[in-house]
């Protein structure tokens, strides 16, 4: 009897040895996120309008290594966009990468998988944050939202094609201006027309450009020679240009006329008294009238003047 009692005891022991390890192994797969249980965590808090399927349990991801797990969701209906409180438990390793400009976002495994949280650190010179602290979010989009844009733009694609094609089918028709212009044969012969006048329009601005372009070379050799002559001292403006005799030349004329000038304006000699003096042009102008008045009655009266007489 007592080796009978002996044998279940220690077959009991056995027993809760593997129930416990059974249940550790159990509760670390529900809860530890793919992470150690020994590891020490810290918690966050997040806030989102829609979580879409987001559960306890679900892995917290940074830069795609899961760095912990979601410990609670909870309805708080905060406001419009605060609807849902997530609280993510991560490791302590990592903590000093969480900073106050990081960021949370939800994210799916596969193209219709389970929902997890994907964190984007702040800037590795920020100070980390405390535990308890809201992080804020950062909407990256739902796969509906997704198959709706998607079914939208499908759509507008259809329509767009559908539109093309009865553009199509009405240009083969020959209708509007596009339908005309692809059927006219007539459009394209004054089309080709058209390039051909323009192909002798260039070519004749091409020879119009030439000539003055060979104008403008002869003109610039023209005054490159004349420069040269002016130069060497050659022809009648190099000896301007160069000559001092003429300048002197210039210069006595300049100073006898001046003489000239001076004299006529202050009435000497007679070309003076010819532009000062009045009485000389009354006189003139007297003389003048009495001409024109003797040829006047010279015209009325001949015979008073001159006799003829051929015996």
């Amino acid at each position: 009897m007592k080796r009978s009692t002996s044998t279940r005891w220690g077959s009991l022991k056995v027993g809760a040895v593997l129930t416990a390890a059974i249940a550790v192994a159990l509760w670390a797969s529900l809860t530890g996120g793919g992470t150690s249980i020994f590891d020490p965590k810290g918690n966050f808090v997040c806030y989102f309008h829609n979580v879409n399927g987001l559960v306890k349990g679900s892995p917290v991801w940074m830069s795609g290594v899961e760095i912990g797990n979601v410990r609670r969701v909870r309805f708080v209906n905060l406001d419009s966009l605060r609807q849902v409180e997530v609280t993510c438990r991560v490791k302590k390793s990592v903590w000093n990468m969480l900073t106050g400009d990081a960021r949370v976002q939800l994210g799916s495994i596969g193209f219709l998988g389970d929902k997890y949280v994907e964190i984007d650190p702040g800037g590795a010179k920020g100070a980390p944050i405390e535990e308890g602290t809201v992080v804020l979010t950062r909407d990256a989009g739902s796969a509906e939202a997704m198959f709706l844009e998607g079914e939208r733009a499908l759509s507008e694609a259809g329509d767009m094609v559908h539109n093309l094609d009865e553009v199509l089918a009405r240009m083969n028709r020959g209708e509007g201006t596009l339908g005309r212009m692809a059927t006219d044969e007539e459009l394209y012969t004054q089309m080709t027309n058209l390039l051909a006048n323009l192909t002798k329009l260039t070519a004749s601005l091409q020879k119009g450009q030439e000539r003055i372009i060979t104008s403008i070379e002869q003109t610039s050799e023209a005054v490159t020679g004349l420069a040269d002559r002016v130069d060497s001292n050659s022809g009648t403006l190099g000896r301007l240009m160069s000559d001092p005799a003429l300048y002197d030349n210039l210069a006595a004329t300049s100073a006898r006329l001046d003489s000239v000038m001076s004299k006529i304006s202050t009435a000497e000699g007679t070309l003076g008294l010819f532009v000062s003096d009045t009485s000389l042009y009354t006189e003139t102008v007297n003389l003048m009238v009495r001409i024109n008045n003797l040829v006047t009655d010279i015209e009325k009266n001949p015979k008073r003047y001159f006799k003829f007489s051929v015996f």
